[in-house]
C-alpha cells in the first residue's frame, strides 16, 4: 500500500475591516512534487507590505504556476449581505470552510493527507477536517505559503472592488481601500449614499442609516412651534429658526421668544435666534401699513420670514425646510405655499448641485386637530399664548383705540 504524501493547506483572508464589499479567503498549497522555484517562493510576503504593482506581478505569476499544478489554490467569496446576516467572524469562517472544501477537490488523492494552517486567532473548528487547524498570528510576512495566499486573496478582492468603483464613483473606492477613510466618510452623509455593497451591520454605516435628515423650521411663536416640532422630530433632525421682525413692542417680542425657547427645550430641539429686524420690517411694508388683514402687508411679512429661512437653509446645506406660520388659523395658508415655492425656485437657480435643491415641506400643521393640540400643549406646559399677531397695524393690536396709538398709526 502506497503511503500518502502529507500536504499543508495555508489560508489567509482579505476584507474583514472594510465597510463595504465581501470577505475573501484563499486556501493554498505548494505541490510537494512540483514546487515553484526557490527564487520565486522567496519573493512571497505579506500582501499589505507590497506595492500595488508588485502584488499584481506576483498574483499573475501565482496564477501561472497554478496552471501547471506547481501550486493548488482556491478562493471563496462571502458577500456583504451574508456578513450582515451572520457577522464578519462567521462569514470569514464560511469563506475559509468553502475554500478548504474546494481546494481538496483539486489536490490529487496521493497528496490528500492534509493539515491546515490559518493566519489568525479565531480558532474555528471545521467538520470537514479530521483535526483542528493550526492557528498562527502575523505570519503572512514570514511563511511563503501564507504570503502567497494573502496576495491572491487581496488582489482578487481588489479587482472585484475596482469593478464596484466604476458603479459607485462617489465612494472613491479606488483610493480609500474601502476602509473608513476621510473621503469615504465624507461620501456617506445621507441614507441615499449607502449602496448595495455596504455592510449595514457595521457601526459607521448603521449610524448613517439611522441618522435623520435635517429640516429647518421657521418659528413665529411658542404656541405655533408646538405641533411642528412634535411631529417633525419623529422623522427629522429638527432645527428651529426664530425670526419675527414684525412683533411690537420689543418686550412682547422677548416674551414670545422666551416661550419659543421653552418649547424647544421641552422637545429637545436645537434652535437658532435671528436678529430683531424690526427696522427692515417697517421699510418693507412702507405704503402698505393700512392694507387690510391678510392683504399686501401680511404678504410682505410672510415673504420676509420665508426668504430668510430659505436662504439660511441653503447656507447651512439643509435641503428640507418649512414654517410654523400655517399652524395658526389666522394665516392665509395657500398664499404662504405659493411664497414657499417661489423661494425654492429662486434660490435654487444658482445652485449647481441639483441633488441638494431646496424642498419645502407642505404640511398643514393646523389640520387634523393641529391647532387644538397646540392649545392643549400650551395649557399643559404653561406656555405664554399671545392674543395678536404682533404687528402694530393688526386689527387686534392691543390699545388700538387709544388716542395716541390712533394718531401714531395714522402717520
Amino acid at each position: 500500500m502506497n503511503r500518502k504524501t502529507k500536504i499543508k493547506i495555508w489560508i489567509d483572508e482579505a476584507g474583514r475591516g472594510p465597510w463595504c464589499g465581501p470577505v475573501v479567503a484563499c486556501a493554498l498549497a505548494w505541490n510537494s512534487n512540483n514546487k515553484p522555484n526557490p527564487e520565486f517562493i522567496a519573493m512571497m510576503n505579506d500582501s499589505k507590505k507590497l506595492s500595488w504593482k508588485k502584488r499584481e506581478e506576483l498574483y499573475d505569476k501565482l496564477i501561472q504556476f497554478s496552471q501547471d499544478k506547481s501550486i493548488f489554490f482556491w478562493v471563496w467569496v462571502v458577500d456583504n449581505y451574508v456578513i450582515d446576516d451572520i457577522n464578519i467572524r462567521q462569514a470569514n469562517k464560511e469563506a475559509m470552510r468553502r475554500a478548504i472544501v474546494e481546494i481538496r477537490r483539486k489536490i490529487p488523492k496521493e497528496l490528500s493527507e492534509i493539515s491546515v494552517v490559518i493566519d489568525g486567532r479565531d480558532n474555528y473548528i471545521f467538520d470537514e477536517l479530521d483535526e483542528a487547524p493550526l492557528y498562527i498570528v502575523w505570519w503572512d510576512g514570514k511563511v511563503s505559503e501564507i504570503g502567497a495566499a494573502s496576495i491572491i486573496a487581496k488582489v482578487f478582492r481588489d479587482k472585484l472592488m475596482q469593478q464596484y468603483a466604476t458603479l459607485y464613483p462617489h465612494l472613491w473606492l479606488e483610493t480609500n481601500a474601502w476602509y473608513g477613510t476621510k473621503k469615504h466618510k465624507q461620501a456617506l452623509k445621507r441614507k441615499n449614499d449607502i449602496t448595495g455593497i455596504h455592510r449595514t451591520s457595521y457601526k459607521p454605516i448603521k449610524e448613517v442609516l439611522e441618522k435623520k435628515e435635517k429640516v429647518l423650521v421657521h418659528i413665529c411663536c411658542g404656541p405655533d412651534a408646538t405641533v411642528p416640532l412634535m411631529d417633525l422630530k419623529k422623522d427629522y433632525e429638527v432645527i428651529a429658526f426664530w425670526y419675527d421682525p414684525n412683533i411690537q413692542p420689543k418686550a412682547e417680542h422677548d416674551k414670545r421668544f422666551k416661550a419659543f425657547v421653552k418649547v424647544c427645550e421641552i422637545e429637545g430641539v436645537e434652535y437658532i435666534e435671528w436678529e430683531y429686524d424690526v427696522k427692515n420690517f417697517f421699510k418693507q411694508i412702507k405704503w402698505l401699513e393700512h392694507t387690510p388683514e391678510r392683504g399686501e402687508k401680511c404678504t410682505v411679512c410672510y415673504d420676509m420670514r420665508l426668504e430668510r429661512t430659505a436662504r439660511l437653509a441653503r447656507e447651512m446645506w439643509i435641503k428640507k425646510w418649512t414654517s410654523s406660520l400655517n399652524n395658526s388659523p389666522h394665516k392665509d395658508m395657500e398664499k404662504m405655499f405659493d411664497l414657499w415655492e417661489k423661494w425654492d425656485k429662486q434660490i435654487d437657480q444658482n445652485n449647481k448641485n441639483k441633488s441638494n435643491d431646496l424642498e419645502f415641506l407642505k404640511i398643514a400643521f393646523r389640520k387634523n386637530g393641529g391647532f387644538q393640540r397646540s392649545v392643549d400643549y400650551t395649557n399643559k406646559h404653561n406656555i405664554f399664548r399671545q392674543n395678536y399677531c404682533g404687528c402694530v397695524y393688526s386689527d387686534t393690536f392691543p390699545g388700538r383705540e387709544k388716542k395716541w396709538i390712533k394718531k401714531w398709526l395714522s402717520g
